[in-house]
């Protein structure tokens, strides 16, 4: 009766230990990547993020009459006015509101938003700053995939570094230490109830 209590116990332990050390794999939740419109450029012109993050241009240039306007590449096609690529319009540093805080005008904007939050949402997006004097600032957003969320196999192995664990030699040390930690609670259980009999 004793062992099977022993047992027991030995097995529940396992299953707790086991689910707090097993990490869990999730995606990348997304935020938010600003870029900063002024009037002494786009900072950065050149970003990186990842899939689920969303690109947001905020236009803080106080230039008197100056309004800006960005055109991203959604197809990579070098071309930034086709049907699919998307479009800010003009885009100024404040928008009046009214006391509510509610915009008075609808169309005034002061920044755009473009969420990669789609399937095959990694790649490279060449994107325009137009600015109303005419001046124009190219830059690129370039999206990395998640690596949580890319099914199947890598065509390209990783190059390992001699200080470099792979997978396998994880696998081969998770192994050892749940068997090592197995043996350390059964042992430990047969102390505690091998006690009690003695009593």
């Amino acid at each position: 009766m004793q062992l099977g209590r022993a047992m027991a116990l030995v097995i529940a332990i396992l299953i707790v230990s086991l689910s707090i050390a097993v990490p869990s794999v999730s995606a990348h939740s997304g935020g938010i990547f600003t870029i900063v419109i002024s009037k002494n450029g786009i900072a950065p012109t050149n970003a990186n993020m990842m899939i689920n993050d969303t690109a947001r241009w905020i236009d803080v240039d106080s230039t008197e009459n100056v309004t800006h306007r960005i055109f991203v590449d959604a197809n990579g096609n070098e071309k930034y006015f086709d049907d699919n690529d998307w479009d800010s319009g003009n885009l100024t540093n404040s928008c009046e509101t009214d006391a509510n805080g509610t915009k008075i005008d609808e169309n005034c904007n002061a920044f755009f938003d473009v969420p990669f939050n789609y399937t095959d949402a990694d790649g490279k997006y060449p994107f325009v700053d137009i600015v109303s004097t005419g001046e124009k600032i190219y830059g690129n957003i370039t999206v990395n995939p998640d690596v949580h969320l890319t099914p199947g196999f890598q065509n390209e192995e990783p190059e390992e570094d001699e200080d470099t664990v792979t997978e396998s030699e994880t696998q081969w040390l998770f192994i050892i230490a749940a068997i090592s930690g197995i043996g350390a609670i059964g042992l430990g259980a047969m102390i505690v109830f091998g006690r009690k009999n003695e009593k």
